[in-house]
């Protein structure tokens, strides 16, 4: 369960700080990943104001993510908040593997999916988990379609994608949001993210 609550949280919640203006690097867990020059790195505080801007279906799961919320390793959004529409998102958290080490990561993936369900509206598995190489490293992806209601009552058609990156006993899970029709942002800006990242063995 605790795996799950942590992919939720990195498909909603974003934060972080960067040196050089368009890229990130963490030299202690050896990922570097560079934004689009139009995009913005997001900090704490932001990440915060986002989490209180999202409704779930599952109020005790919201309480509790906003309680408990980490900042992700790396996030970031194309446009700077507040934005009236559904800001495209990248992040990036590392988490242990614990007993999942050497668990297929397609199906660290399929654990997800019974939760996503609950927890989100509208939730059509968009791409079943697949097999992917990110930076010489087995990955797995997949995407799910859902909606996102904020408390004015609108709700905006979104696309998340989510990459899971086993490396020793750690994992990096990346999760990325669009609209569903790329209105505010094109998910070929997404693989530009996905295609700068590094992560050293």
């Amino acid at each position: 369960m605790k795996i799950i609550r942590i992919a939720l949280l990195v498909l909603i919640s974003s934060s972080v700080f960067a040196a050089p203006p368009n890229e990130f690097e963490s030299v202690t867990v050896g990922l570097k990943v560079t934004k689009p020059t139009d995009w913005q790195f997001l900090s704490a505080d932001e990440n915060l104001e986002n989490l209180k801007k999202i409704e779930l279906n599952d109020q005790e799961f919201q309480q509790l993510m906003q309680k408990y919320a980490t900042a992700p390793l790396v996030a970031m959004m194309k446009y700077p908040e507040p934005y009236d529409d559904l800001n495209p998102s990248f992040k990036v958290n590392i988490k242990p593997l614990g007993q999942l080490k050497g668990v297929d990561p397609k199906q660290i993936l399929n654990l997800f999916l019974p939760q996503f369900q609950k927890m989100f509206k509208d939730f059509v598995l968009a791409q079943e988990p697949i097999d992917e190489k990110l930076s010489g490293l087995n990955a797995a992806y997949m995407r799910v379609n859902y909606s996102i209601a904020i408390p004015d009552g609108r709700e905006f058609p979104t696309t998340s994608e989510l990459w899971i990156i086993p490396r020793g006993d750690y994992f990096f899970m990346v999760g990325a949001g669009t609209r569903q029709d790329e209105k505010t942002g094109s998910r070929g800006e997404i693989k530009e993210i996905l295609n700068s990242l590094v992560i050293s063995n």
